[in-house]
This record gives C-alpha cells, sequence and structure tokens, in this order.
C-alpha cells in the first residue's frame, strides 16, 4: 500500500515520519494500534456515528448497486463488505481498486451508489474515483478517520471512525473499524428496506467485547509462531468467502511489517495450480470458517500435510480438522460475513511478532532506510 506521507491538511510530512520512526523497541505504535482495536469500536458504535451510518442508508434508498472503493487496506475492506452488503442488506454490491475505477469506470452509475474509503481521507485514487462517480450521477458515501478530510467534503454523507489517524504507517485499528461501519451501514440499509436483521444487530453490538477476547485469546499462540519466522523466506495466506478480504491484508501486513514476501490466495485459485509452488520449508495460513467453504478448507489442510508445509488453520468450528501442526479456534457464534472484524486480529499480531523476530521496525515500512524513502517519495501519485 502506497501510504501518504502528507498527512492530510494541516499535518506536514516531517511529523509523520519523526511519529513513525519514534520508537526502537517494544511496545511500537503498531502495538497500540493493535491493542486499540476494541475502544475504537465501541466510540465507532457511538449515537453521533451511528447518526451518521443513518443518514448515509437513508440516501442509498433505491440504489440498485453499491460500489465500494479503495487502496490497499481500504480496497480489502471493500472486498469483505460486498459479502455483507447483500447477504444483510440484500443490494449487489462490487468492489474495486480506486485508481481502476477512476481509469475504468462502470456503467450505469446514475443508479448506483459509491462508497469511497480513505482512513486518511487524502488518497489521491479515491479523490479522482469520488469525481468521477458525482459527475455521472452516483450517491456518494465516505468512510473515513480523519473529519473535514478531502474525501468527507466531497460526498454526501460521511461515516467517521473513532481514533483518528494511526500513527503507525501501516493500519490496523483502521481496518477493524472500517470492516464495522460497512457492516452497520448494511444492518441500517437492511431496517430501511423491511429485512430481518436482528442478528446481525447483535452481533455488532457485542463487537467490543468480543474483539477483546480474540486478541486475548490469540495474541499468546500469534507471538509463539511469529517468534519462528525469523528464517522463513515465504508465508501464503489462503481464505475463501469474507475471508479473502483477511488473507489479502494478512499477508499486506506481512510484507509491510515484518518485509518478507507473503501471497494471498483465494483457497479455490490456490488449488488449481497455484499450490504446487508450496514447499516444505514454506509457512502457511489457512482461515477456516464455517460456511459454504469449510469443508474444501480441511480438505486443503489435509493435503498440505503430505507435502510437509507447516500449516497454521484460523477457525472457528469446534470439530477438529485433520493435518495442520498449528490450529486456533475463534469462539464465535456470528454470521459467516461479520467474521473478518475477528479473523484479522491474530494475522496481525502474527505479523507483528513475525518483524520483531527478523529485528525489523514494525512502525517504518522501510522509511528509515534512505533508499527506500527515497523511493516513496519518486512513486506517482
Amino acid at each position: 500500500m502506497r501510504t501518504s506521507l502528507d498527512g492530510g491538511r494541516g499535518q506536514p510530512a516531517a511529523d509523520l515520519l519523526a511519529s513513525a520512526l519514534g520508537r526502537s523497541a517494544h511496545p511500537f505504535l503498531m502495538w497500540e494500534g493493535m491493542s486499540s482495536v476494541p475502544a475504537s469500536l465501541r466510540g465507532t458504535s457511538r449515537p453521533e456515528r451511528q447518526a451518521e451510518v443513518r443518514r448515509a442508508a437513508e440516501a442509498l434508498d433505491g440504489v440498485q448497486v453499491v460500489h465500494l472503493i479503495g487502496c490497499g487496506t481500504s480496497y480489502f475492506s471493500a472486498i469483505a463488505a460486498t459479502y455483507a452488503l447483500p447477504k444483510i442488506a440484500g443490494v449487489p454490491a462490487v468492489a474495486h481498486d480506486a485508481f481502476e475505477f477512476a481509469a475504468y469506470p462502470p456503467a450505469g452509475l446514475d443508479r448506483a451508489a459509491l462508497v469511497a474509503i480513505s482512513h486518511t481521507g487524502g488518497t489521491e485514487s479515491v479523490m479522482a474515483a469520488l469525481s468521477t462517480a458525482r459527475q455521472r450521477g452516483a450517491v456518494t458515501i465516505a468512510l473515513t478517520d480523519v473529519p473535514w478530510s478531502a474525501v468527507a467534503e466531497a460526498a454526501a454523507c460521511t461515516i467517521l471512525g473513532e481514533g483518528g489517524r494511526e500513527p503507525a504507517l501501516p493500519k490496523t485499528r483502521s481496518y477493524v473499524v472500517s470492516l464495522l461501519k460497512h457492516y452497520l451501514l448494511a444492518a441500517a440499509m437492511a431496517a430501511r428496506r423491511g429485512r430481518t436483521a436482528e442478528a446481525y444487530v447483535q452481533a455488532l453490538e457485542a463487537a467490543p467485547e468480543t474483539a477483546q477476547q480474540v486478541l486475548n485469546a490469540t495474541a499468546p499462540g500469534a507471538q509463539r509462531l511469529g517468534a519462528a519466522m525469523r528464517q522463513r523466506s515465504r508465508i501464503f495466506v489462503i481464505g475463501a468467502g469474507p475471508n479473502v478480504a483477511t488473507a489479502s491484508e494478512g499477508a499486506l501486513k506481512l510484507q509491510e511489517v515484518a518485509h518478507i514476501p507473503a501471497h494471498a490466495w483465494e483457497l479455490e485459485e490456490a488449488m488449481h495450480g497455484p499450490w504446487v509452488s508450496i514447499d516444505r520449508e514454506d509457512f502457511v495460513v489457512l482461515l477456516a470458517l464455517q460456511g459454504p467453504s469449510f469443508s474444501k478448507a480441511a480438505g486443503f489442510a489435509t493435503a498440505l500435510a503430505q507435502i510437509g508445509a507447516e500449516v497454521w488453520v484460523i477457525t472457528d468450528a469446534p470439530n477438529s480438522i485433520v493435518g495442520p501442526a498449528h490450529l486456533t479456534r475463534l469462539a464465535l457464534a456470528i454470521p459467516e460475513c461479520l467474521t473478518p472484524l475477528y479473523t484479522v486480529l491474530p494475522l496481525y499480531h502474527f505479523a507483528y511478532q513475525t518483524a520483531l523476530a527478523r529485528g525489523i521496525r514494525p512502525d517504518a515500512m522501510r522509511l528509515d532506510d534512505d533508499r527506500y524513502l527515497a523511493a516513496r517519495a519518486a512513486l506517482p501519485r
């Protein structure tokens, strides 16, 4: 993900860089971001935020399709939302990389909505896509954590998240908050469209407590696994359904934070050729959540054991899965489309601990190296 260093309005690049490079030992800023997830989820459910969600849901009355755009982490949150909006609100949804949407906009935007996702509210590709959507008659909604940002001012409605801008360059807390905003919006849309959504609403009300439980329960195991990654050369993260987004976000964090080649695959596609590139020296993270893909994921774990690759399965299923060397069970009893709120949390801990094991400062995305700082400045906007 190209992380903007201009800080949005009123915050110079030097301040952001100094913040990201300000710590040289645990706890880093990324640790604080992960730890703040429950409180940020609670804040994002406050009455003021719920009022923003209701206004956005009202603006979406009558739209035939919702397009969601973002870059990097925000794009992955858009992918997760495309599973929740149809399931909860009954509205088709499509995720796009913001640059691709702006360069190659879809047809029918006058009958559609655009949800523009930008943690900082100033991502240029997101702004370009938002401008295109407005010109073509789409209803525009902004999801951001920075009030008075460019995307907030340009969209018809804005849903803010709690906590403001994350000081660490790799984003964690903001991704989970973005997911909650999607789910709250889907539930509000369902209510306006006469659809039953009580089970989703109850699950979302418990989100802060559930996130805290997952963080507490999974951190020790993720720490042990991360500490063993010092000599690993490749990691594969595999998921299906809504957790394709989790796989992508988990792999991105391993790349940004630990600088390790990490590959995100969709489960079925992994089994159509790419799996043969996995060696016994590789580490595989397999997301096996209860739902249509569970039995296939369990079977894949068994198959990978034949290769000798070390496999970590993250699941909410009470029954055993044969084959993995490591198994993390999440105590969840929620619809599958909401599970990305929690499945990413052990992956964040894992990426953080992998960075520490490799002697890497997780906040900085290599910008403590002048070569990478120069390269970042040279990247096209």
